[in-house]
């Protein structure tokens, strides 16, 4: 997560802190992912989260499925273990999960990812302004036999990528990704408008110079409304995604768009006490099917 995003999660946090369970982010990954607000997390003493998947087909009954999620955070509200269950021992699609590392600031310094083929972790440094300057993947070998109860071996190497920043001036910031070799492969340029607010992402491969592009529009309050991805600069193909919210600025609403091709409708629910998530409904615009993940909260 680069500076102007961090700072970007800043100001929302701070605007929401108290009503929000849900985030969306203006970033270059996937932006069907669940960010839970560490502020509400925090202040509602929240330990872990629960999603059961059901799915509903025509003319069928609401079915469960084996699938699970599972999200623990730490007293701060920063999640520190994220699991997906599939019920399937020895299938080869068990259960995968992610531990997450933090500094004293609240940082995230290693990933560290266990499924079937192994313990992965992501190790971060970070600089005087907290940016990412290097991130390690390695493979941890597990001296154990229990998978799930890792015991630090061997550590192999898989990468070792840098990053450095310009900045090109007070809208304009550029990363540079070099490989293991110290040679540069790929170009980042994140644009903001005068309030901070993260308008363009845009990367590019130094030597393909495949490019894409990232942009993002948002509403009189600063809630992200709309996200539009073109994959490939030198292609019309552009994948987009726009959001509602209520009054209280919590998502309630989602579209996934092909081109101009409707594919996917979200629907967000929420606790009308605690205004805790209580489940997320995705329809296939072309089958049909809905896919239902609902959401149980403990608290400490």
């Amino acid at each position: 997560m680069n500076r102007l995003l961090l700072l970007f999660l800043s100001l929302i946090t701070a605007i929401c802190a108290g009503a929000q369970a849900l985030l969306i982010l203006p970033e270059a990954g996937n932006s069907h992912d669940l960010h839970f607000n560490p502020h509400f997390i925090q202040r509602n003493n929240i330990s872990s989260i629960t999603g059961q998947r059901m799915v509903k087909r025509d003319g069928q009954p609401m079915r469960e499925q084996s699938e699970k999620y599972l999200y623990r955070f730490n007293p701060n509200g920063l999640p520190v273990y994220a699991n997906n269950s599939y019920g399937r021992p020895g299938s080869g699609s068990d259960t995968a999960s992610t531990t997450y590392t933090y500094d004293t600031a609240g940082r995230i310094r290693r990933r560290l990812r266990n499924d079937l083929n192994g313990h992965f972790a992501y190790d971060i440094e970070l600089d005087e302004q907290g940016r990412a300057i290097r991130e390690t993947y390695t493979r941890v070998e597990n001296l154990g036999t229990d998978r799930y109860n890792l015991i630090p071996g061997q550590v192999t190497e898989i990468s070792d990528e840098h990053f450095r920043y310009e900045t090109v001036n007070d809208s304009i910031t550029k990363k540079l990704f070099t490989n293991n070799h110290g040679l540069p492969f790929r170009e980042q340029v994140t644009a903001t408008d005068k309030l901070g607010y993260v308008r363009r992402i845009e990367d590019r491969y130094l030597i393909s110079n495949r490019r894409s592009r990232v942009s993002f529009r948002y509403d009189e309050k600063g809630h992200l409304v709309e996200r539009i991805e073109q994959p490939d600069l030198d292609r019309t193909h552009t994948t987009k995604r726009t959001w509602g919210y209520d009054t209280a600025g919590n998502v309630i609403e989602g579209m996934l768009w092909h081109d101009d091709r409707a594919m996917e409708r979200d629907e967000y629910l929420y606790d009308a006490n605690t205004m805790q998530l209580t489940a997320r409904l995705t329809k296939d615009l072309q089958s049909g099917v809905i896919h239902v993940v609902r959401f149980t909260t403990e608290r400490r």
